[in-house]
C-alpha cells in the first residue's frame, strides 16, 4: 500500500462508559464495530457527518467480537444503510447475532452465575437485550486468515485473538499493519481497573502473537484501558507505545494469574464473600473496590477465567504423575 488510509475513531458514549468504532474510509468504506443500539444515531451518524461522510454509504459492517457493546449498533446501522452493508462477524460468535438471547445464555454462565440476587439478574437481562436493537444474518463469518477486500489496496486481514471472548477477532490493515484489535488487548482493564477475560489461557497467547508475530504500527482498541500506574491511555496507540501496551497486558495476566493459583492452592477463596463470592480475598489483596453487582463488570468473568486456568492445570498435572507412575 503507497498511501495511508483514513481511519476516523468514533467514541460511542452510553452510561459512565464508552466503546470505539472506527470508520475506514475505502472505496468500499467499512466500520468497525458499532457501540449499542442508540450508538448509530447518537454518536456514529452525527460524528461521520461532520467529516463529510453519509452512514448510508458504509458497504460493510466489521464486528470484532460479539459482545453487546460492540455488536448492539450493528442491526442499527446495517438498517442505515438500507440494509446494503455486509454484516461480518468471527465464526465462533455468529450466534450472538443471530440471536441475541444468546447473549444471555452467555452472561448466565459467567457473571451472573456469581450473582445471587435474581432481582439484579433480570435487571441485568433487561440491560443486555435493550442494547441490542436486532438481530442478523451474517453475510460473512470469518475465520483465522480471511481477508476483507475494501477495494483499490485496501484489505484487511482476520487474525483470531481469542481470549477476551472465545472467538474475538484482530483486523489488521495489511501495508500498513494498522491493527484494530478492540478488547481482545486489556492492559490493566478499564474504569474499574481490571481487564475482562473469558479464557486466560487464549488471552496470554493472542497477546504474545500480537507483540511477536503481528507487531501493529498502530493499535485501536475498544476503549481507553489503564496502565499499571492507573492511567487511563488513549484507545488509539502508536509507535513505540504499542508493544509497550501489549506488553503491559502480558504484566496484568501474570499477575492475576499467580494470585488466582496461591489463593486457590491454598483454598484461601472458598470463603464466601456479601459483594465477591468465593474471590472475596482475592479482591482484598488486590484493592479491587468495584461492585460486581453493575454491569458491565470484570470481576467475576476474569475470576472465573483463571479459576478455570488453575483447575484444568491441576488435571493435566495430575494426568501427567500418573503416566509416568505408570511407566
Amino acid at each position: 500500500m503507497t498511501s495511508p488510509v483514513r481511519v476516523i475513531p468514533i467514541e460511542c458514549k452510553f452510561g459512565p462508559i464508552s466503546a470505539f468504532a472506527y470508520y475506514v474510509d475505502a472505496p468500499e468504506p467499512a466500520i468497525i464495530d458499532t457501540g449499542v443500539s442508540i450508538s448509530a444515531s447518537q454518536d456514529i451518524e452525527p460524528t461521520l457527518a461532520q467529516h463529510g461522510i453519509r452512514i448510508e454509504d458504509i458497504r460493510w459492517i466489521l464486528l470484532t467480537h460479539g459482545h453487546v457493546d460492540h455488536l448492539g449498533g450493528a442491526y442499527a446501522v446495517w438498517e442505515k444503510t438500507g440494509r446494503n452493508a455486509k454484516v461480518v462477524i468471527p465464526k465462533k460468535e455468529a450466534r450472538l447475532l443471530r440471536d441475541k438471547y444468546e447473549q444471555i445464555v452467555d452472561y448466565k454462565s459467567l457473571q451472573g452465575k456469581y450473582i445471587t440476587d435474581s432481582a439484579i439478574q433480570e435487571k441485568h437481562i433487561s440491560m443486555l437485550t435493550a442494547d441490542i436493537g436486532g438481530t442478523i444474518e451474517p453475510d460473512l463469518e470469518v475465520v483465522n486468515g480471511d481477508s476483507i477486500h475494501l477495494g483499490g489496496e485496501i484489505t484487511l486481514k482476520v487474525i483470531e485473538t481469542p481470549g477476551h471472548s472465545i472467538g474475538s477477532v484482530t483486523f489488521v490493515l495489511k501495508g500498513l499493519n494498522w491493527t484494530f484489535a478492540a478488547d481482545a488487548v486489556q492492559m490493566y482493564g478499564g474504569l474499574s481497573g481490571m481487564p475482562t477475560i473469558e479464557n486466560s489461557r487464549s488471552y496470554c497467547k493472542s497477546i504474545k502473537r500480537l507483540l511477536e508475530e503481528v507487531r501493529p504500527s498502530r493499535l485501536f482498541l475498544g476503549h481507553p484501558f489503564r496502565n499499571k500506574d492507573g492511567q487511563m491511555q488513549s484507545a488509539q496507540i502508536e509507535g513505540e507505545e504499542v508493544p509497550a501496551v501489549l506488553r503491559a497486558s502480558l504484566e496484568m495476566d501474570d499477575k492475576l494469574r499467580d494470585l488466582v493459583r496461591h489463593h486457590l492452592k491454598n483454598g484461601k477463596s472458598a470463603e464466601q464473600h456479601e459483594l465477591y463470592g468465593p474471590f472475596g480475598l482475592i479482591a482484598e489483596e488486590i484493592g479491587y473496590t468495584g461492585d460486581p453487582r453493575h454491569l458491565p463488570c470484570a470481576f467475576f468473568v476474569t475470576m472465573n477465567a483463571y479459576q478455570e486456568e488453575f483447575i484444568v492445570s491441576e488435571i493435566e498435572r495430575r494426568k501427567i504423575e500418573n503416566d509416568s507412575e505408570k511407566v
